[in-house]
């Protein structure tokens, strides 16, 4: 796997700094389970053995309680937590009241161990926070990329947000874990891995507008084994080990860039935007939400439709920007998100400014133009991988995403291509075709 070209070594950034890059360890191997007690022996070191093993209904037969016993084999005093659902039929959540609840069952642990995917990881993560507990996932699922990262995604007060604690120690799977999985796991996976080519575009406009700091290396790291998958998609539903070994090697590449970045920009941008804001208005009762990565495949593919419409703008004249969410979409959210656009108010401003200039905005289509891939290529993808391609495949409507789409920009004080098109003239407008040519 490419990743253990940078799991556990010192990089040399282009920036001219050197970044130590944490996963220590990264394994992928038919014996996985049996490996994890070494590694958690290498983890914390010393003598003290406390661990404790996170799962959920779900994942404790897959793995749970296979870990959990390998590590009691092996020395280990073990606290299993099963996170409990929500509601029944409904899967954990991560946030505070998640991790309130379980914190007092893992306060004596110096190494967490969660199995499962997104939520397990970050709820371990989030914990540690707390504790100083080592981390060392095992998933149970290609389904996300943040098991590598040090990014926290959590809902905090109903609204979805980014922590950065820190990376965890080591990631462990095994190949038959990841074939077995529900396909719409995997499937969750390819979402989040597409995204790639909206979110370095994301990122680089906050570059070249914004100054944000930008690091090439960290967009170029999955390019040499994205084919694998994308010009072969149809291979992963059909459990191709090769394509399989792919994506979970490009979930881990896309959280090791935010762990050099320093942020979620290379890996989340506008597409994610649009699934934040349907977990959000679904846990209000406006409608359902699928998995992260089915809703970021089919907004990558909408966002990637917007690129294609804002650059394809000769003179934009832009108006004012936004000053304040919509209450009508946002409801008892309303308040919190526009603590989020309070924030953006003045980058807003210099992206208005700086896109009616001629050169300034020729050279943002130039340098943007090459990174952002057609909508049909991304739906394409999507479709021979028997992913979620439409507005039905995760549960909503082609009316509630237009209405994502107006107004998923007001949640993060990140600039992406949502506010770009605004500040274009694109939106609102083209909402309702955008979506409609992008999903529909």
């Amino acid at each position: 796997m490419k990743t253990h070209d940078y799991v556990g070594r010192d990089v040399d950034l282009s920036n001219g700094t050197s970044m130590h890059v944490r996963p220590e360890a990264l394994v992928y191997a038919a014996d996985a389970v049996e490996q994890l007690p070494d590694l958690a022996a290498q983890a914390v070191g010393g003598s003290d053995k406390r661990a404790g093993v996170l799962m959920d209904v779900r994942t404790q037969p897959v793995a749970g309680d296979a870990v959990a016993a390998a590590m009691r084999d092996a020395g280990w005093a073990v606290d299993v937590v099963l996170v409990p659902d929500p509601a029944p039929g409904k899967d954990p959540v991560c946030d505070e009241a998640t991790r309130d609840a379980i914190l007092p069952k893992l306060a004596e642990a110096i190494l967490l161990v969660p199995v499962g995917g997104g939520v397990m990881n970050d709820l371990a993560k989030l914990v540690a926070l707390e504790s100083g507990a080592e981390v060392i996932v095992f998933a149970t699922a290609a389904s996300m990329n943040g098991y590598a990262s040090a990014n926290i995604a959590v809902a905090v007060d109903g609204v979805k947000t980014v922590r950065y604690g820190r990376a965890v120690y080591g990631v462990v799977s095994s190949p038959q874990v990841l074939a077995e999985a529900p396909w719409e796991l995997t499937a969750s996976g390819l979402g989040d891995v597409l995204a790639k080519s909206v979110s370095s575009a994301d990122w680089r406009l906050n570059h070249l507008l914004l100054g944000e700091a930008y690091l090439p290396e960290c967009v170029e790291l999955v390019a040499e084994i994205e084919p694998l998958y994308f010009q072969n998609p149809a291979a992963l539903p059909a459990r191709d080990p090769a394509a399989l070994a792919a994506l979970f090697d490009a979930l881990q590449l896309t959280g090791v860039a935010m762990t050099l970045a320093g942020t979620s920009a290379p890996a989340s941008g506008g597409e994610h935007l649009i699934s934040h804001s349907l977990d959000m208005l679904a846990s209000i009762g406006r409608g359902e939400h699928d998995y992260h990565g089915r809703q970021v495949g089919v907004g990558t593919a909408i966002a990637a439709e917007v690129y294609a419409r804002v650059l394809s703008v000769e003179s934009p004249q832009p108006g004012q920007p936004k000053r304040a969410p919509c209450p009508d979409t946002w409801g008892p959210l309303a308040k919190k998100v526009g603590r989020q656009l309070a924030d953006k108010q003045g980058k807003l401003a210099d992206v208005a400014e700086a896109v009616t200039h001629s050169d300034t905005w020729d050279m943002l289509r130039e340098e943007l133009a090459p990174m952002c891939r057609p909508s049909r290529a991304i739906r394409h993808c999507l479709r021979e991988a028997r992913a979620a391609v439409s507005a039905a495949d995760i549960g909503t409507t082609d009316e509630q995403l237009a209405d994502v789409l107006l107004h998923a920009d007001e949640i993060r004080s990140r600039v992406t291509c949502l506010d770009l098109a605004w500040l274009t003239g694109v939106l609102p407008e083209q909402a309702d075709d955008i979506v409609h040519t992008a999903v529909g």
